[in-house]
Parts: C-alpha cells; structure tokens; sequence
C-alpha cells in the first residue's frame, strides 16, 4: 500500500463519521440545554413554593418538614406540567432549602409563623366561641318559649 491510498482510507473513514460524531455532539448539547432551562426554572419555582408555604404557616401550624414536603410536591407539579416530568427528586429539594435559606430572614418578617401553642389556643378560643353562641341562642330560644307560654296563659284566662 502507497501513502496516497493510506491517505484516501483515513478520508474517507473520516468524512463517514462527522455525521455520527455532529449527531452525539448534538445530541450533548440538547441534553445540556435541558439541564439548563431546568435549573433556569427551578430557582424561581422553589422560591415561589418556599413562600406559599410560609404563607400557609400563618394560618395553620406546619413544622419545617412538612413545609419543606410541600414546597417540593409543588415544585415538581410545577415542573411535569412544564415538561420536566422526570427531574430528580433531590434536585428539587436541594433547590426548595437554598431558596429558604436565601428567604428565611424576610419570610419571618413578613409572615410571622403559628406556633402550636397559638394553634391549640386558636382551637381553644373558637371553641369557647362556638359555645357562647350555642349558649346564647339557647337563652333566646327559652325566652321565645317564656314568651309564647305567656301569651298562651294569658289567651286561656
């Protein structure tokens, strides 16, 4: 074999695997850009979660865990009806504890959260509340009774 035959094999055979190699690459890169608008989106969508849960933490008591659950389950809601149905689970948390953790200190302020003291005292008061109304609706309904005895004593005389 001559060179200039070695030099026509070694063309040939590369200009056969530039598309296969422009495919992987392009392949590569798509792949990425995915991974991209998913951290692109993400970010916005864990801070979004974070302060709905927080917000939610006003009205009703909720301890760290179950808000941090929470912000999650949106978060991926979020993300499948994006498209991004297969994103990684500790991805999302991971992205939900950074964005309360940048949050924590104006979350506090702004939506200062229910202790379970002040839940079961909230309980306690509409409790006591509800009873007071039973109560009175009770003295009224006996005083439209006294009433209507009255009137049917006074109708017999």
């Amino acid at each position: 074999m001559d060179t200039n035959t070695i030099t026509k094999l070694i063309t040939t055979i590369a200009i056969a695997a530039i598309p296969i190699i422009g495919a992987y690459v392009s392949k590569v890169i798509l792949g990425n850009k995915q991974v991209v608008n998913l951290i692109q989106v993400l970010s916005p969508l864990a801070k979004d979660a974070v302060v709905a849960m927080q917000k939610l933490g006003v009205t009703e008591f909720l301890e760290g865990e179950a808000k941090k659950s929470g912000a999650v389950k949106i978060v991926t809601a979020a993300l499948a009806a994006l498209g991004f149905s297969d994103a990684n689970e500790t991805l999302i948390k991971n992205a939900v504890e950074k964005e309360y953790a940048l949050l924590i200190n104006e979350l506090d302020q702004t939506y200062p959260q229910i202790t379970e003291e002040q839940a079961k005292a909230q309980e306690q008061a509409a409790q006591q509340q509800s009873e007071l109304a039973k109560a009175d609706e009770l003295a009224k309904a006996q005083q439209a009774l006294a009433d209507a005895q009255a009137k049917v004593s006074a109708l017999q005389n």
